[in-house]
């Protein structure tokens, strides 16, 4: 596993061309432990107040193959 691929929208519909809103590593650097989390309030900046958002997320693995999305859950700020 090499990374995930966080995705956000309004409609909750994802596809293969669309680019992930973030990319986290895996694997914690520092203490290399498998990745667990991610706050969606880093987000925030690039996301408006009071609409409701959409998120899914991929894993991908080393060698590129990603898997497909997750379930969206909904979310705003």
């Amino acid at each position: 596993l090499s990374e995930y691929e966080i995705y956000v929208n309004e409609s909750g519909s994802f596809a293969d061309t669309d680019p992930p809103s973030a990319v986290v590593s895996a694997v914690d650097t520092t203490t290399h432990t498998v990745t667990s989390s991610f706050n969606l309030a880093n987000l925030a900046p690039y996301l408006s107040r009071g609409i409701a958002y959409r998120v899914s997320m991929r894993a991908v693995a080393v060698t590129g193959l990603k898997s497909d999305f997750s379930p969206p859950a909904s979310f705003s700020f």
